[in-house]
C-alpha cells in the first residue's frame, strides 16, 4: 500500500496506478533529467534570494523582480516562510514529516502571512517549464496548500493561491474564502483515501503515457503500449 501521499504522488497514481506501484510501493528509482535539475536549481535560487543570500536578483528570476523584492522585504519582517515541509495526519492535523501518523506531505515554496495583522494568507508555488495545459493541475496543487494552511492557521479567513511561472514572467492568482477551500479539501481528501487504501495497482496504458514511462522502457510493465 501507499501509506503517505502528496499531490505529486496522487497525480501519478491517478495517471497510472501501476507506475505509482513501481515508484512508491516497490520504490524503484527513476533517472533524473536536465529539466528536473534546472527546476531544482532555480527553486534554490528563489529561496536564497528571498532569504537574503543574494544582493542582486539572479538572472533566472529577474522577469519577476518586483514580486521577488516584495517577498524578500516581507521575509525580513518575518512574514514569509520559505521551502516549508508541511505534514498532516488523516484528520489534517499537523504532524512531523517522519512522524508515525503522518498521512500527507507537501513542500511549500513560499507562505506569506502577517500574523496578528491580516486574516488573509498567500500560498505561492514557483513553476519552471511550460504552463499551457498544466494550469488546472497547478491550481489544484495550490488549493491543496491552501487547505493545509487553514488547518495550521485556523484564524485565517481567506486564502490566495499563486502560481509563479518563472520562465514566462506570469503569475496566476485565485482567491478563496474558508468555506470554498474546505469543500475543495474534502474532494481531494476522498481521492487521497482512494489511493492510500488501494491494494491493487492496474496499469492504465496509453501510447503517450507509456512512451515516457521509465518502467515501461525497462521492460518492467508488460502492458506498455509502444505504437
Amino acid at each position: 500500500m501507499i501509506n503517505q501521499w502528496s499531490y505529486s504522488r496522487l497525480s501519478c497514481f491517478e495517471k497510472c496506478p501501476k507506475q505509482a506501484e513501481f515508484k512508491f510501493v516497490k520504490k524503484l528509482k527513476e533517472p533524473g533529467s536536465p529539466a528536473m535539475d534546472r527546476g531544482k536549481h532555480i527553486h534554490k535560487l528563489c529561496e536564497e534570494y528571498i532569504r537574503g543570500f543574494h544582493q542582486e536578483i539572479p538572472q533566472e528570476i529577474k522577469g519577476l523582480e518586483d514580486n521577488f523584492k516584495e517577498l524578500k522585504e516581507l521575509h525580513e519582517r518575518g512574514h514569509v516562510l520559505c521551502e516549508e515541509d508541511w505534514a498532516w495526519d488523516e484528520e489534517w492535523k499537523r504532524t512531523g514529516w517522519f512522524d508515525y501518523n503522518t498521512w500527507g506531505r507537501a513542500k511549500v515554496d513560499a507562505f506569506v502571512y502577517e500574523e496578528g495583522i491580516s486574516k488573509q494568507a498567500r500560498v505561492i508555488d514557483f513553476k519552471t517549464g511550460k504552463f499551457e495545459g498544466n494550469e488546472e493541475a497547478h491550481r489544484e496543487q495550490c488549493e491543496l496548500y491552501g487547505s493545509i494552511a487553514l488547518k495550521r492557521f485556523p484564524e485565517l479567513e481567506e486564502i490566495v493561491t499563486e502560481m509563479w511561472y518563472l520562465d514566462h514572467n506570469k503569475i496566476s492568482k485565485f482567491v478563496y474564502d474558508t468555506q470554498t477551500i474546505i469543500l475543495k479539501r474534502d474532494r481531494i481528501n476522498a481521492r487521497a483515501v482512494n489511493m492510500t487504501t488501494a491494494t491493487e495497482f492496474p496499469a492504465n496504458p496509453h501510447k503517450w503515457k507509456c512512451r515516457w514511462c521509465h518502467f515501461g522502457k525497462e521492460g518492467l510493465c508488460e502492458e506498455r503500449i509502444t505504437d
